[in-house]
């Protein structure tokens, strides 16, 4: 049987409160991105939508 040392418990203290950490960081990055590539997606389509505009309006023939 394996007796651990005082020091033993403060070192896999650390190391789970570094895991917690790296966890903790992941998650946020995660979602950090997730919102914004919601956000290039929303000005991807408005500027799809603008340039569609334009093409109707000032398309061949079309002179507002």
């Amino acid at each position: 049987m394996l007796v651990q040392r005082p020091q033993d418990n403060e070192a896999l203290r650390v190391i789970d409160g570094y895991e917690q950490i790296v966890n903790t960081f992941a998650k946020n990055a995660k979602a950090y991105w997730r919102l914004w590539g919601r956000v290039v997606e929303t000005w991807a389509e408005q500027q799809c939508s603008y340039l569609q505009w334009l093409r109707q309006n000032y398309g061949e023939g079309s002179h507002p």
